[in-house]
Order: structure tokens, then C-alpha cells, then sequence
């Protein structure tokens, strides 16, 4: 594994969630009381912004059509969204956020 860190954890408050960019690709990063999760950060429906979008019940709700997926798995949970989005291992290690996404 590679893991590259990307940001200090107190950039995301705990049931929150921020984008950052990684070698010219937006990774979506959330906090959630389970742990933190990160995935790309475009809708599979329509290339939204998911981190434009809202989180309810461990889902990412895309703000452009109410799409969602499950943020742990990447699975889409509500039409119009059918394709999985991409998830990345991440950790945080001494207050970074590091992600593997190589």
C-alpha cells in the first residue's frame, strides 16, 4: 500500500465530510461515528460533487438528482444511481488523514 496524506484530521468535524484533491483527483473524505471513509468524489449518475450533497443514515445523498450510495461499501443505494462509486483505504495516523488510492 501507498499511503499519501491529504489533510489534517480536525479538517473534518465528526459526521462531516471534505473534499481534497490527490494528484489531480477530488477524493471525497468522511467522518462518520463508524470511522472515516473516503471515495471519489463524483456521483456515477452524473458526475455531481457528492461532498455538494448531504449525509443521511451512513449514505451520501448526491445533490443533483437524490442519488445515494452506502459511504462504507460505495454501493448505490437510490435510483437514479446504479454503479458503485470507488472507495479508497484510509486511516489516520498522528491527526493526518492518510489514504492508499494507488
Amino acid at each position: 500500500m501507498t499511503w499519501i496524506s491529504i489533510g489534517k484530521e480536525e479538517e473534518v468535524s465528526l459526521a462531516g465530510m471534505k473534499r481534497f484533491t490527490v494528484e489531480d483527483m477530488d477524493i471525497a473524505v468522511y467522518h462518520l461515528k463508524k470511522g472515516w471513509y473516503a471515495s471519489v468524489d463524483l456521483c456515477t449518475h452524473q458526475d455531481c460533487s457528492l461532498v455538494e450533497g448531504q449525509i443521511e443514515n451512513e449514505e451520501i445523498v448526491c445533490l443533483c438528482h437524490g442519488g445515494a450510495f452506502d459511504i462504507a461499501s460505495g454501493k448505490a443505494t437510490r435510483m437514479p444511481c446504479v454503479s458503485p462509486l470507488e472507495t479508497f483505504p484510509i486511516r489516520v495516523v498522528d491527526g493526518w488523514i492518510e489514504v492508499d488510492f494507488i
